[in-house]
């Protein structure tokens, strides 16, 4: 594994952290693992690069699970909400909202 891409890696997953989600592009994961495709021990490495960034951040609660999205140009990562997210709205839901004119 690359330093600075570990770095670039650490910062990616402190944005998940704080926003819920977050979009990784699969060069730089490539690059951060050294292979193509990931191997489930990079998958452990993640996993366990995300729990030191949730500690870090002085998170009282275990860290939450984290879902990937493999897109064709990059993964996204979505975590489980805590208690201290702002509930999730359906696009459909607010789409369906009329507006007084």
């Amino acid at each position: 594994m690359i330093t600075t891409t570990i770095a670039e890696l650490q910062s990616a997953l402190r944005l998940l952290a704080n926003d819920i989600a977050v979009s990784v592009p699969w060069d730089a994961l490539h690059k951060w693992a050294g292979s193509n495709p990931l191997a489930v021990e990079h998958y452990a490495q993640l996993q366990g690069l995300w729990n030191e960034v949730w500690w870090e951040a002085n998170r009282a609660t275990p860290a939450p699970a984290v879902y990937l999205y493999h897109g064709s140009a990059k993964l996204t990562l979505v975590r489980e909400s805590t208690l201290d997210d702002p509930p999730a709205v359906a696009l459909q839901d607010l789409a369906c909202i009329s507006v007084p004119q």
